[in-house]
């Protein structure tokens, strides 16, 4: 059986793990995240129908991909689109 002194440990373990703070974990607000949305099916819908209009689809994937991106990574997870200060440069 587990002794207590280890059983312990491994709480204090968990504990600690649970405390940290990953940039991976960093989630943007739903504002901003309907923002984004938003500004995609705008871009997809300004692209032609069916395969001419493939690549501007894809290219509307990238960018929002890139913008989740920007928004997970920042300290202040925001994304490009909704810093009303204009602190995201690109």
């Amino acid at each position: 059986m587990i002794g207590r002194k280890t059983l312990a440990w491994f709480a204090a373990i968990v504990f600690g793990a649970g405390l940290m703070v990953s940039p991976a974990l960093a989630k943007c607000s739903k504002e901003c995240k309907a923002q984004l949305r938003t500004e995609f099916k705008n871009c997809k819908a300004a692209c032609p129908k069916g395969k001419p209009g493939k690549t501007c689809r894809t290219d509307c994937k990238t960018d929002k991909k890139e913008d989740a991106a920007k928004c997970k990574a920042a300290t202040n997870p925001t994304p490009p689109g909704c810093s009303p200060s204009g602190a995201f440069v690109d």
